[in-house]
């Protein structure tokens, strides 16, 4: 099966979150450390945001750096696991899926 790092948000009550690294089958024996700084900057590089506190990096989501989360309602948006609407546009953080890739 394979496995992963996710980024989530730092914004109490908001349950974003973003599959940054595929890290292989779970016999894959990659540390936090070495995923780590790849899954962040694969979330910036899709509109989170990178902050410290307590001298720990923390990921913003787009739609809670932006004002219009947090996220509420999960769906099928790829960036922020949010709820897409008929358009596959998603509500709070406004990512577009390109027809067809919104399973």
């Amino acid at each position: 099966m394979p496995t992963g790092v996710a980024v989530v948000c730092d914004t109490d009550g908001c349950p974003a979150a973003f599959l940054a690294v595929e890290t292989g089958n779970d016999g894959d024996e990659r540390s936090a450390d070495d995923v780590c700084q790849p899954a962040c900057k694969a979330a910036e590089g899709d509109g989170w945001v990178l902050s410290f506190g307590f001298q720990q990096p923390v990921m913003t989501c787009p739609g809670c750096a932006d004002g219009r989360g947090p996220v509420r309602e999960r769906g099928t948006c790829r960036r922020c696991m949010g709820r897409t609407d008929e358009a596959s546009r998603c509500t709070y953080c406004l990512h577009a899926e390109p027809p067809g890739e919104n399973g």
